[in-house]
């Protein structure tokens, strides 16, 4: 069974992240730079989650205003209460987790230490990919067993 462990081998384990004084036009920057959909948000010394900025959250703060002010800061934007997975659980668990809680991407900690960030995409992908060499097993095993 795959893990998220599986995941950050193959993606490796960058983790693109801004701070809480950030501004939205800084995290924006990021997100466009990097052509993903979050970002990790961390205190000053970078050793503590404080949230996570998503696009979603963006749209959310930006959603029937007339004034776009994107000098505002990422703290009032990001999503606080964030929901991270541990390297050895499994890619049905993270399914599970983001699927119930309706987002897409999950830190991923160790030792109270952050060490990478999945997507959804990430976890499709890896299943998708599993499950096609095991048809392929079981494709050869069906056709030199007669």
């Amino acid at each position: 069974m795959k893990t998220v462990k599986d995941i950050l081998e193959q993606k490796g384990s960058e983790i693109i992240s801004v701070e809480t004084e950030d501004t939205l036009a800084q995290a924006m920057l990021k997100l466009t730079h990097n052509k993903i959909g979050a970002v990790l948000v961390f205190d000053k010394e970078q050793s503590q989650i404080k949230g996570i900025l998503s696009e979603r959250d963006i749209i959310r703060h930006f959603a029937g205003r007339l004034n776009i002010d994107t000098t505002v800061s990422v703290s009032q934007v990001m999503t606080k209460g964030v929901t991270y997975v541990k390297p050895h659980q499994s890619l049905d668990a993270c399914l599970q987790l983001m699927t119930t809680g309706r987002f897409r991407h999950l830190p991923v900690v160790d030792e109270e230490k952050t060490v990478g960030i999945i997507s959804i995409g990430d976890v499709v992908k890896a299943k998708l990919t599993d499950q096609e060499m095991k048809i392929g097993e079981l494709e050869y095993f069906i056709s030199n067993s007669y």
